[in-house]
């Protein structure tokens, strides 16, 4: 089979399986001989920044792999991709290539399991093999639905820290219908006697994290933001509170990191459709904020670093999302709100998604496709700011 052939089928697997992530990540590695035995993980999850934080880290990894005399590597695992599917699975900040994922491919879909994979856990098994292939020393976990449930909670080695970057309501189906119920699910990840950073977050989901790293016996560490003279990678102001996590992070590892190596792995850390600057004449940033709590960290950004401003949006999201919630969050800075539907099955069609923010007294326009929306969105004299699904993003990352 050929590369297509493999992506194509892994990713017509059922997104959401019948049976419980952690469990079918179990039987993989079982039958796979355990290939995260000896891979020093450290295991992220949260409502927003869990990718941000996770490149963070990364990042300072390798910074600190440069500088030490006794080398090693670093893989990274996160979720969605944006414009490949190699963007999930990096060791040392490179791509898996798709020889290895065509190659690894055929083997994990040749394997007959007891439970049935979902898409996601393929490339989390794929991921462990080539991991190990590759002699990773330090892997960067990101989880992706949940924690307690989720598929990378299901190997069998403890990680040597656990992080959770911020709670807000999501996937609400999922994971429950409240910050409280959420924050248990996230909190599932901890272990006992593993190290946990946590995030800022409010003090209803804080406390639940608090008395589960107390009941197991964890010690726990509460950030807030760094510095606001270090230089980071990342662009935005919500970065600052990625980076404080990260930097938190990396103290409660086995390494002797100095603060310029930190430092360095901060000022370096890159992570596409997030806050990034794509044009700058006329000035277009893409954001993969996709739910009231990301958008709110979006707002936030744009009001800091571009005061008394206001802004042209373009805005593509999935019907399952507080579309609603989201755009009022962002109105006080909108001038108007072009619409686009996404390429995907679960997307919310660009005229229902203007009908309705057109219905609570915002003005929205609804396109035909990204490029329409930029050239209607040109016609103003303000900066554009797109925003929505990361699939949304993926896409026009991908034309550029």
């Amino acid at each position: 089979m050929t590369y297509e052939e493999i992506v194509n089928i892994i990713d017509n697997k059922h997104r959401f399986g019948k049976a419980c992530g952690r469990d079918v990540t179990g039987e993989f590695m079982e039958v796979l001989g355990h290939p995260e035995d000896k891979m020093k993980i450290i295991h992220i999850a949260g409502t927003n920044g869990k990718g941000s934080v996770a490149a963070f880290v990364s990042s300072i990894l390798q910074a600190a792999s440069f500088s030490s005399k006794d080398k090693f590597k670093v893989g990274l695992f996160t979720s969605p991709h944006l414009i490949e599917y190699t963007e999930r699975i990096q060791v040392d900040g490179k791509q898996i290539s798709k020889d290895d994922v065509k190659r690894l491919g055929e083997k994990l879909l040749g394997i007959e399991m007891k439970l049935e994979p979902t898409m996601f856990d393929y490339w989390l098994a794929m991921a462990m093999l080539y991991f190990k292939e590759q002699g990773v020393n330090y892997v960067v976990l990101e989880t992706g639905l949940g924690g307690a449930k989720d598929s990378t909670n299901g190997l069998s080695y403890p990680p040597m820290v656990c992080a959770i970057t911020s709670i807000g309501l999501e996937h609400t189906q999922y994971l429950g219908d409240t910050l409280e119920k959420i924050a248990g699910e996230k909190a599932g990840i901890i272990k006992s006697g593993v190290p946990v950073v946590i995030g800022q977050m409010p003090d209803e989901a804080r406390d639940v994290i608090i008395q589960r790293c107390q009941g197991l016996g964890c010690k726990y560490f509460l950030t807030n933001e760094i510095d606001e003279n270090t230089k980071l990678g990342l662009f935005g102001k919500y970065q600052r509170k990625n980076a404080a996590v990260a930097e938190a992070v990396v103290k409660c590892l086995d390494l002797d990191l100095n603060k310029e190596i930190i430092k360095t792995g901060l000022a370096n850390a890159s992570w596409q459709g997030r806050m990034q600057i794509i044009s700058k004449d006329p000035f277009v940033l893409v954001d993969g904020a996709h739910n009231p709590s990301g958008v709110k960290a979006l707002y936030d950004s744009l009001a800091l670093e571009f005061p008394n401003e206001d802004f042209s949006f373009i805005m593509a999201v999935m019907a399952d999302k507080d579309y609603l919630e989201m755009a009022q969050i962002i109105s006080p800075v909108a001038n108007r709100i072009f619409t686009v539907t996404v390429e995907s099955e679960r997307a919310l069609q660009a005229k229902d998604l203007a009908d309705a923010i057109n219905g609570i007294g915002i003005e929205a326009y609804n396109c035909d496709s990204y490029d329409v929306a930029l050239k209607e969105a040109k016609k103003y004299e303000n900066r554009i700011i797109v925003f929505g699904s990361l699939y949304f993003i993926g896409e026009i990352l991908g034309e550029l």
